[in-house]
């Protein structure tokens, strides 16, 4: 179980972070919060930088959740960062091709996130759902 702000707050942070680097054309941010949100998906809230930076700030808290939705979120976040980041990082990386292959991905994650901070809808969180309403109508 998490705080059910966490999640939004966490978002709110990675989609800003992600917009100014790709306006100050900032690749290192790209794998670096691949790796923050690996290591929180991998572990969970004891390894989420975010929510350490969340519980020591001055925020009202919220409701427990369950951790699976925003955790599978963050599983789909890390694949894109990661995808980017290889794209970001190739040889050929200073061509128009390479450089929208990188920032494509890690843009998604930025619209997405910022999405999420704002309006709560998390849609990582939602294909999680969905997936468990499928599997169990086929049960």
């Amino acid at each position: 179980m998490i705080d059910s702000h966490q999640p939004r707050f966490a978002q709110g942070v990675q989609s800003v972070l992600l917009a100014l680097a790709f306006l100050l054309d900032l690749r290192i941010v790209v794998p670096l919060l691949a790796l923050v949100l690996g290591a929180a998906a991998l572990g969970g809230p004891r390894f989420n930088l975010f929510a350490y930076l969340y519980r020591a700030l001055p925020i009202p808290r919220g409701e427990p959740e369950p951790a699976a939705p925003p955790r599978f979120a963050q599983t789909l976040g890390t694949i894109f960062l990661m995808t980017g980041t290889v794209f970001l990082f190739t040889a050929e990386a200073k061509s128009t091709l390479w450089w929208a292959l990188g920032w494509g991905p890690a843009l998604l994650v930025t619209v997405l996130a910022g999405l999420a901070a704002t309006t709560g809808i998390c849609v990582g969180c939602e294909a999680y759902l969905w997936m468990g309403r499928v599997k169990a109508s086929r049960a």
